[in-house]
């Protein structure tokens, strides 16, 4: 057996911004919800409707696909984020930097930020979203 990455789980202070954004990013479906098995498992779990609003995912419900969960952090930031993700437009091969450069600027347009250039990561470019 092997083990797979089930959640991307990220602090935020906006769950629901940064789950819009990375559904956009990834083409998943926008503004997807807790479907009801799932609220009544968490609330069973001893969860309530403010912890449910709390937390957001991006996700089009394909277990192949990767999740990213965001759950509210209330306290203050103590420096900087220590993770990122690197994004390409492809799965089945390397984008050129032509290529790179529209990824790039789709993603500056969906609200990323850009913190470097990274061409010297192979086929990755570095954003990130506030």
């Amino acid at each position: 057996m092997t083990a797979r990455i089930a959640n991307v789980s990220f602090h935020a202070e906006d769950p629901t911004a940064l789950a819009r954004f990375w559904s956009a990013v990834m083409g998943y479906p926008a503004g997807s919800s807790w479907d009801a098995e799932d609220v009544e498992e968490l609330k069973a779990a001893g969860l309530t409707d403010e912890d449910l609003a709390d937390r957001a995912e991006a996700w089009d419900g394909d277990p192949t696909h990767q999740r990213f969960f965001f759950s509210r952090y209330r306290h203050g930031k103590r420096g900087r984020n220590r993770m990122h993700l690197d994004i390409t437009p492809f799965d089945d091969r390397r984008a050129t930097r032509e290529e790179l450069e529209a990824e790039r600027d789709r993603l500056l347009a969906l609200g990323a930020t850009e913190e470097r250039r990274c061409w010297g990561c192979g086929d990755r470019t570095r954003s990130s979203s506030s």
